[in-house]
């Protein structure tokens, strides 16, 4: 009788550590943006093919500058483990995406929340004038946070 309880007893714990590593179909990083829906995926595969090609292996650099006030642009690059050159940012700009659009296609790449990371930066063709100090690169993520 001691080994039937000791034997229940483990298979519990194991069943019970087992539950823990599953993942919960509702976690925050699965939700998937919410976006205005005249946003077309089909469009967007379109205008930036170079967009859907990229590599979520080390995550996903979001790039955000401001063009006047409430309106910002985004470009996307695959993370690295390196910096990227000023040459690299300043090109984004010339297939830059509106914030709903860029939430578009993070959703249509299926990219965990986790893995998207959002970089304010300052492109040398906005002549909209801000500082990025941490109230503004706050400001920069909490677009992407819903």
């Amino acid at each position: 009788m001691k080994r039937f309880v000791i034997f229940t007893m483990n298979l519990l714990l194991v069943i019970a550590l087992l539950g823990c590593g599953t993942k919960n179909s509702e976690s925050e990083s699965d939700i998937k943006y919410e976006i205005d829906n005249s946003v077309s995926v089909d469009k967007l595969k379109e205008q930036y093919p170079k967009y859907f090609e990229l590599s979520d292996f080390k995550g996903i650099e979001v790039y955000v500058w401001q063009m006047a006030e409430e309106s910002y642009r985004c470009g996307i690059m695959s993370g690295t483990n390196r910096n990227k050159t000023e040459e690299e940012i300043w090109k984004l700009q010339e297939s830059s995406l509106s914030v709903d659009e860029a939430k578009a296609l993070l959703n249509e790449l299926g990219i965990n929340r986790n893995d998207i990371i959002v970089i304010p930066i300052a492109q040398p063709y906005s002549s909209y004038l801000y500082e990025i100090d941490s109230e503004y690169t706050e400001r920069v993520k909490k677009l992407f946070e819903n």
